[in-house]
């Protein structure tokens, strides 16, 4: 994989889940481009459940958006939200759509539309912090990737973006060696260029002690 950490492309990742405000949620600002359990002493609290008509809805948004028909996911999705306006995922996908057309303006209301909704939503976090880096807002940038982490530890793409953000924009070396280590320990095979940044980033940090 070839990037650079100062280029924003990202592809979209689809929501596959409605996700309804009770819930817990399951790309990055790559360089160009709930589960919940338990224990024996406490109660899960009961998912609501999805009406038919919306779930099947938002499955022909999903499709829309899959066969690259973006302007008719963009109304599917629009129409569910006012329709449905207890589920995040209709909104975070409207942020993603929005997002690729380059439209940050209408892809962070979405997202935080999804947040207001389910605050766990981890993907709309970690595309707010995109949006928040763009901009240079990057104290509300590393927040919004710290908060997608702390909803879904396992997320790649937001250790490599707090890493990158760390890196390049907050000079807190060490922060953004150990979330970069974080994202190839989460590869099924190492990626090679994130391996040649762990390098030359502890050859800096050596330096700078």
């Amino acid at each position: 994989m070839r990037y650079s950490r100062l280029l924003f492309a990202p592809g979209i990742v689809l929501i596959l889940a409605i996700q309804a405000c009770s819930t817990t949620t399951v790309s990055p600002d790559k360089k160009p481009a709930a589960v919940t359990t338990a224990g024996s002493a406490t109660k899960q609290a009961a998912k609501p459940a999805i009406d038919p008509v919306a779930s099947n809805a938002y499955q022909r948004a999903l499709r829309a958006i899959t066969q690259g028909n973006e302007d008719q996911a963009v109304s599917l999705l629009t129409d569910m939200t006012g329709q449905y306006p207890n589920f995040s995922g209709p909104h975070a996908n409207l942020g993603l759509l929005y997002l690729r057309q380059g439209d940050s303006i209408k892809a962070e209301a979405a997202f935080n539309a999804a947040l207001r909704v389910n605050p766990n939503n981890a993907v709309a976090n970690n595309h707010l912090g995109i949006i928040y880096r763009q901009q240079g807002r990057f104290s509300e940038a590393e927040q919004a990737y710290l908060n997608a982490l702390q909803s879904k530890p396992d997320y790649a793409n937001a250790h490599l973006n707090l890493a990158i953000l760390y890196d390049i924009y907050l000079l807190k070396l060490d922060k953004a060696l150990q979330h970069y280590q974080q994202f190839q320990s989460l590869q099924a095979a190492e990626d090679n260029t994130v391996k040649n940044w762990i390098i030359g980033l502890k050859r800096r940090i050596k330096v700078s002690k």
